[in-house]
């Protein structure tokens, strides 16, 4: 054998490639590797999608909270008729300015009416405004409301002094297997001209 064919020859035994076992082994040491990286993305997906659910439904629930609760402490009186809560202002005391639920200005006799819709909690200011029945909240599919704390026979006649109010979020609370969120509001004004009489 000449130096060509010898050097020809050590070649081809460093060309060699993987053998079939190699290849297979790699080949299902890369499908684990794909496959476990694909059910942590989608278990990620998942948790990142629960969560933004999450924090869209608080954001309406504090927005809700945050307008329900101011219009009633600051009525005279409340009306609940289903999941329709309707909330009155008689005049505001001296040098004080209220303001209904879409922030106009509160005069005598204005209310402030909460009700459920298509796409979740509206308001209507009914102060006369250009813009009226405005979503407040989105998402909500149940709006629970029941007044409380009857005051009894007074100079200004039998009422109560609040409302219990319960709020769902669509997939949110179905998910957390709760009943939403439920608070109860004061009538603040109407309370503290009770105990002065």
């Amino acid at each position: 054998m000449n130096d060509k064919q010898l050097n020809f020859s050590n070649k081809k035994i460093q060309q060699a490639g993987f053998t079939l076992i190699e290849l297979m082994v790699a080949m299902v040491i890369s499908l684990t590797l794909i496959f476990a990286c694909t059910t942590l993305y989608s278990s990620l997906k998942s948790s990142i999608t629960v969560a933004q659910k999450l924090s869209n439904a608080q954001e309406s629930l504090r927005g809700a909270f945050y307008l329900m609760s101011r219009s009633v402490r600051q009525a005279d009186d409340i009306e609940v008729s289903g999941a329709s809560l309707t909330v009155s202002f008689a005049t505001p005391p001296t040098a004080v300015e209220i303001y209904g639920c879409l922030g106009n200005l509160v005069t005598s006799g204005s209310t402030d009416t909460y009700y459920l819709g298509t796409s979740g909690l509206y308001c209507d200011d009914g102060h006369g405004a250009a813009i009226s029945d405005q979503l407040i909240a989105l998402n909500i599919n149940e709006l629970i409301l029941e007044e409380s704390g009857a005051l009894g026979t007074t100079a200004t006649g039998q009422g109560y002094n609040g409302v219990i109010v319960q709020l769902q979020i669509d997939e949110v609370s179905a998910a957390l297997g709760t009943d939403g969120l439920r608070f109860n509001l004061a009538l603040r004004q109407k309370v503290l001209a009770n105990l002065s009489e």
